[in-house]
């Protein structure tokens, strides 16, 4: 009776263990992470038989996992550091331009009680204007690249639209029964041609690749498709240009309007040095300088403050990627030490487990 009872017991236990182990494993299964695992331990022990080789694996994947937390971790301190160094150097920045707008601020309101030499104002002007006069060349040369740029890669697009509708053709006489070896000089010069496009090269190649391919296989459903290609590339090309010829008219229209205000700035200019030649005021001269550098240190204030916070925003940023990602591989490590565990200790039961999942 006794050993029966015993017996009983053992059974029981047995059990038990099986469904302690089935929980876990299906608790590991319904992770995604936990789902690969197993899948490579099934793949693994159906092809070999034996645990050794992936028990081998899985500690490389711990052993990576372990790898990757520990870069992650130099990662951070340099970030770190670098936060530091650079926050620190922005809040320097910005206590130094709120420390010169506000002495900008007290010389330009010194200067507008004191008279200065209409002669200093004069030599400002003279230098708005040179400044006036070189960004107007500078300007027009830019205009001038930018429309012969324009002019080039119409052509360009022009020349592929051509190439296109050439291979069109040839195509379309191979629907209505030419055979390829009528057209195959003009098929070669045609790919030659698509080939040698350096702008379009990478745009071609799918059609390059297709018309190889009626080289050695000419059927209607093949031409088809190589049609259909080339009229989508046709009408690709035909936007592009569009696209192109509406950004050239939209860089002229402002380049004009741009031109007329340089030359209007110009214009007043040498009607302000006219003026200070004929003995205007000379304080101005101080006040524009004052103005002129308030407004420098008012704008580095506002984009080091700016670049602060995007600083901010960015070291916030690393720190919180850093403990996602470090409480995943915590995670994951968790995942592949209790499936060693359980390949270690009871194989058997994570046999039975695997070997009914599909």
């Amino acid at each position: 009776m006794y050993k029966l009872i015993t017996l009983a017991l053992i059974i029981s236990s047995v059990f038990a263990v099986q469904k302690d182990t089935k929980t876990i494993l299906a608790e590991i299964d319904a992770d995604n992470f936990g789902n690969t695992i197993l899948s490579t331990v099934q793949m693994y022990l159906q092809s070999k038989g034996n645990a050794e080789e992936i028990l081998v694996l899985l500690n490389q994947v711990l052993a990576g996992l372990v790898d990757d937390q520990n870069k992650h971790d130099n990662v951070i301190r340099v970030d770190r550091a670098a936060c530091t160094r650079i926050v620190t150097d922005l809040e320097n920045s910005i206590a130094y331009h709120t420390a010169q707008v506000a002495a900008n601020a007290q010389m330009r309101e010194d200067n507008e009680k004191a008279l200065a030499e209409a002669e200093n104002d004069v030599r400002q002007t003279i230098q708005d204007i040179e400044s006036n006069e070189r960004t107007f060349a500078q300007e027009e040369a830019n205009r001038n690249k930018a429309h012969e740029t324009w002019v080039r890669k119409n052509g360009e697009h022009d020349d592929a639209i051509a190439a296109v509708d050439e291979a069109t053709k040839l195509v379309q006489h191979l629907s209505l029964g030419a055979t390829f070896a009528e057209l195959k000089p003009k098929f070669e010069a045609v790919q030659k041609r698509l080939i040698e496009n350096e702008s379009h090269g990478a745009l071609f190649q799918p059609i390059v690749t297709a018309l190889t391919e009626l080289a050695t296989k000419v059927d209607q459903k093949a031409i088809q498709r190589i049609l259909q290609l080339l009229s989508q590339l046709r009408q690709q090309l035909i936007e592009a240009r569009s696209v192109l010829e509406d950004t050239e008219n939209r860089q002229a229209q402002r380049w004009v309007e741009f031109s007329t205000h340089l030359s209007n700035e110009h214009n007043r200019l040498v009607d302000r040095k006219n003026q200070l030649e004929q003995a205007i005021q000379t304080f101005k001269t101080n006040i524009d300088t004052a103005a002129h550098f308030y407004e420098v240190h008012q704008l580095e204030l506002e984009q080091a403050q700016e670049t602060l916070d995007a600083e901010h925003e960015w070291c916030d940023l690393q720190e919180n990627t850093y403990s996602v990602q470090s409480s995943e591989r915590t995670r994951q490590q968790e995942i592949v030490e209790r499936i060693l565990e359980h390949l270690t200790e009871k194989l058997t039961a994570t046999s039975q487990y695997l070997g009914g999942r599909f």
